[in-house]
C-alpha cells in the first residue's frame, strides 16, 4: 500500500478545535500531562471534554465569551484557546479569563511559542502551548500538523511575529506601542506619543502595504507613516480654505517636523515624496486644498511639502516612508522611531 498523500482537512479554527477535541476523548492522559506540566498543578481524574462553551464575563455588558475547548477535571478545569492566524487580543484573553473564574487554567494554543504576543507573559494563570506539542500527545492523531500549517494559513501570525521582534517601544519610552491588526485584517505596530501640550499626539504605524496578505511571505512588503492626530469631524482640524485664511494645528505641526527633522534628510530617512491622495471621509475632503495653501517654505526656494500630508483623515496626517521588503523592515522600524523621537522632542522643546 502506497504513502497516502499530504493533504488539508481542517481548513478553519472551528474545524481543528473540534478535531483536537475528539482526539482529547479518544486518549486523554498526555494531553493532560502537557496541561498540567505547563501550569505547575494536578487536575486529578478526567471527566469530560466540550466544544465551544458559552460563558458569562461578571460585570461585563457582553453577554458571554466562547471557550474554545474546555475540559472538566476532579480539581478543576482547563481551557483551551486555540488559534491559527486569527488575531489574538488582550482584551479578549482578560473576558476569557474573567469567564472562567479562579478555579480555571486558560491555556493559549499557537501555531509556534515564538507567536505568542509580548503581553501574555503577564496575564496570570495563562499559559502557552503550541500545536505541535499538543498534537505529539495522541497515537496516529486525525489531526495534523499539515492541516495547522497548510495552505499559507499563518501568513498573518507570522507576519505578526517579526513585527513584534523589532521592539519599537525599545527605543520610544513611555510610548504606547501595540501589534494590532487594522480594519482591513492587516497586521501593524500602532505607536503613539505621550499627549503634546495642546492635547494632539504623534501616531504612527509600520505596516503591511496592501489590504490582502500576500499567498506568500516573499511578497509581502511593508511601509510606515509618522503623523500628527486629526479628526475628520472636527471643524477646527479640517475646513474649506476657500472661506478661510486660518491655518489648521496640524499643518504647523508638520511644518515643525520638516524645519526641525526632515529638511535636508528627506533621502536619509527614505521619505516619500509622491503626492498625497483625496480623501473622501467627512470633512478629509478639505485636506488637500488645506495642504496646497499653506503647506510650503518660502526660501531658499519656494517648495511645496504637500507630500507631508499623508496618513489617514480619521486618524493621523504626516510623511510616509518608501516601501521594503522584510530584509529592510528593521531599518524601516529604526528609521520611523528616529523620525518620532526627534519631532516629539522638537514639540516639547527638549532639544
Amino acid at each position: 500500500m502506497g504513502v497516502m498523500p499530504t493533504s488539508t482537512i481542517y481548513r478553519t479554527e472551528p474545524m481543528a478545535t473540534r478535531a483536537l477535541a475528539a482526539e482529547i476523548r479518544q486518549d486523554h492522559s498526555l494531553f493532560q500531562g502537557l496541561l498540567e506540566a505547563g501550569c505547575g498543578r494536578r487536575f486529578g481524574e478526567f471527566r469530560a471534554v466540550h466544544c465551544e462553551v458559552k460563558r458569562r464575563v461578571p460585570g461585563s455588558t457582553r453577554s458571554s465569551v466562547r471557550v474554545d475547548v474546555e475540559l472538566e477535571f476532579e480539581f478543576g478545569r482547563a481551557a483551551i484557546e486555540a488559534k491559527l492566524d486569527h488575531e489574538l487580543t488582550l482584551g479578549q484573553i482578560e473576558e476569557q479569563a474573567l469567564a472562567l473564574g479562579d478555579e480555571a487554567a486558560l491555556f493559549v494554543l499557537l501555531p509556534n511559542r515564538e507567536l505568542a504576543p509580548p503581553w501574555l507573559d503577564a496575564c496570570s494563570r495563562v499559559f502557552v502551548i503550541d500545536w505541535e506539542e499538543a498534537l505529539a500527545c495522541f497515537k496516529d492523531s486525525r489531526l495534523t500538523m499539515d492541516d495547522i500549517l497548510g495552505e499559507g494559513r499563518l501568513l498573518k501570525s507570522t507576519v505578526e511575529s517579526w513585527l513584534s521582534a523589532l521592539r519599537v517601544g525599545n527605543d520610544l519610552a513611555e510610548w504606547e506601542v501595540d501589534i494590532r491588526r487594522g480594519r482591513s485584517g492587516m497586521p501593524s505596530v500602532d505607536i503613539r506619543s505621550p499627549l503634546l501640550p495642546g492635547g494632539k499626539q504623534l501616531r504612527s504605524q509600520i505596516e503591511v502595504s496592501t489590504r490582502r496578505m500576500p499567498d506568500d511571505l516573499s511578497a509581502v512588503r511593508f511601509n510606515s507613516y509618522a503623523g500628527i492626530s486629526v479628526c475628520d469631524i472636527d471643524d477646527r482640524d479640517f475646513f474649506d480654505p476657500a472661506h478661510s485664511d486660518q491655518v489648521p494645528e496640524w499643518i504647523t505641526h508638520l511644518l515643525r517636523l520638516h524645519h526641525e527633522v526632515l529638511a535636508g534628510r528627506e533621502a536619509y530617512f527614505r521619505v516619500n515624496t509622491s503626492p498625497p491622495g483625496h480623501s473622501k471621509s467627512n470633512l478629509g475632503v478639505h485636506k488637500l486644498p488645506l495642504a496646497n495653501a499653506h503647506l510650503y517654505v518660502e526660501s531658499p526656494v519656494y517648495a511645496r511639502l504637500t507630500y507631508l500630508a499623508k496618513g489617514y483623515c480619521t486618524w493621523a496626517i504626516g510623511p510616509k516612508l518608501d516601501e521594503v521588503a522584510k530584509d529592510g523592515l528593521a531599518s524601516l522600524a529604526a528609521r520611523t522611531a528616529e523620525i518620532l523621537r526627534r519631532w516629539y522632542e522638537a514639540e516639547t522643546q527638549l532639544r
